[in-house]
């Protein structure tokens, strides 16, 4: 049994075939997607209507409003992945001291973040 055995995760990300990727990692890694939001407006009501319905999330952080949504799963308690095809400094200082997985997600680095972040 794996450490994220059992564990529930949320994904934000607009790219459906990434958010199909994405879930079957996390699949390999033990987590169940719970829910998916290809947009942060559709992220914030799913946390509204019940932020403990998960465990962990992954933020696509070039979607707009991340900051909005990283704040409210960080009032929830709930840890999450910051995803990116951005490798701009000033836009990953946003988000200092999360787990960052740069695109292409490799399943290793996924795994690594995971487990940094103790989701």
């Amino acid at each position: 049994m794996t450490k994220a055995s059992g564990r529930r995760v949320m994904i934000i990300e607009d790219d459906a075939l990434l958010a199909l990727s994405l879930e079957n990692m996390l699949g390999e890694l033990g987590f169940a997607v719970m829910a998916k939001a290809s947009r942060m407006a559709d992220a914030l009501a799913i946390i509204a209507a019940d932020p403990r319905a998960f465990d962990a999330a992954t933020i696509n952080i070039d979607l707009g409003g991340a900051e909005e949504v990283a704040a409210r799963l960080d009032a929830a308690g709930v840890p999450f992945i910051v995803i990116t095809g951005d490798e701009d400094p000033l836009v990953l200082n946003r988000f200092a001291g999360r787990p960052i997985v740069l695109k292409p997600i490799v399943f290793e680095h996924l795994k690594r973040a995971f487990l940094f972040s103790s989701a």
